[in-house]
């Protein structure tokens, strides 16, 4: 996630490099913050954003928060997905969701299946969006 020759940065810097208004500084942030996944200030930054005006920095934040978030993550880019179900930059995030579980490499559906009632409404539109894209519905 990071670079080893780079030296560490602390949360508070990722987080005031997240809300930089150049996009390459703000897009590293977003990898920055992946090592702070378990504050709740990284995970909300994180969160904010999945609605940014850069869709490459809601791409890459839905797929930090969907690989490393757990269930809060994933359950945070569902609410996204459904809460924005007409917006088309949504389906970006909801195409890298598609990716990680049809790759393999988050098994999101399965994740997801056991604790379905827990999502919220707009989680469990962006779930059956998800659903759909992977051809199980």
């Amino acid at each position: 996630m990071t670079d080893p020759d780079k030296t560490p940065v602390s949360l508070e810097t990722a987080l005031s490099n997240s809300r930089s208004p150049d996009g390459l500084t703000r897009d590293s942030a977003i990898y920055e913050l992946a090592n702070f996944i378990h504050e709740d200030s990284a995970v909300r930054r994180l969160h904010e954003m999945l609605d940014d005006e850069i869709v490459t920095m809601q791409v890459d934040s839905a797929d930090v928060l969907a690989r490393l978030g757990g269930l809060k993550g994933l359950f945070l880019v569902l609410d996204e997905i459904g809460r924005r179900r007409d917006d088309p930059d949504a389906d970006y995030i909801a195409n890298r969701l598609y990716e990680l579980d049809a790759g393999g490499d988050v098994e999101i559906l399965e994740m997801i299946e056991p604790v379905v009632g827990q999502l919220s409404d707009y989680g469990f539109v962006g779930f059956q969006q998800l659903k759909r894209l992977r051809g199980r519905e």
